[in-house]
């Protein structure tokens, strides 16, 4: 009997510690506080490879899924993205606030410009270790909120993105 609670002690460590090495990723997650500043509540297991929020013109006119033409703030991390920060060490951002150890590519010069009250703004945050996270955010009522959008969606062909309907 002393044998069975050794083995199942054993093998429950040897799977928790398999677990926290390789397998338990957490899909990255995030939630929102602030008023008409943005403060993205990140938790997950990965790292941050970037952060990017994109203008409201951006489901109705991008030319593909990731036109930076329409970025109006984005961050990576300065020594590139497998080097960036464990969500849980930075836990929070300020919309136009660099977190350390990282840098801003959009805009390439001056701050991240002001979010309008009522417009619907779509924001991306890659990850490495862990999959990431899209989403539309919106300032209402003078207050961070998620809210719901749509698209843009793209198919491939070749070497070019072609526009497509979304998927009800």
């Amino acid at each position: 009997m002393k044998t069975k609670g050794r083995n199942t002690w054993l093998t429950t460590t040897l799977l928790a510690s398999i677990c926290l090495l390789v397998a338990c990723e957490r899909q990255t997650h995030v939630t929102f506080e602030g008023d008409v500043t943005p403060i993205f509540v990140l938790s997950g297991s990965g790292k941050l490879a970037s952060l990017t929020v994109y203008s409201p013109d951006f489901p109705a006119m991008a030319e593909s899924p990731w036109d930076e033409n329409f970025a109006l703030w984005k961050i990576r991390p300065i020594r590139g993205n497998s080097t960036g920060s464990p969500l849980r060490k930075i836990r929070r951002i300020t919309y136009g606030v660099l977190p350390d150890g990282y840098e801003q590519v959009k805009p390439t010069v001056g701050s991240a410009p002001h979010l309008a009250e009522g417009q619907k703004y779509f924001y991306e945050v890659e990850t490495t270790n862990a999959p990431g996270i899209a989403g539309y955010v919106e300032i209402r009522n003078s207050r961070t909120v998620t809210t719901q959008g749509i698209g843009p969606c793209f198919q491939a062909d070749g070497k070019k993105w072609i526009r497509v309907a979304c998927p009800n």
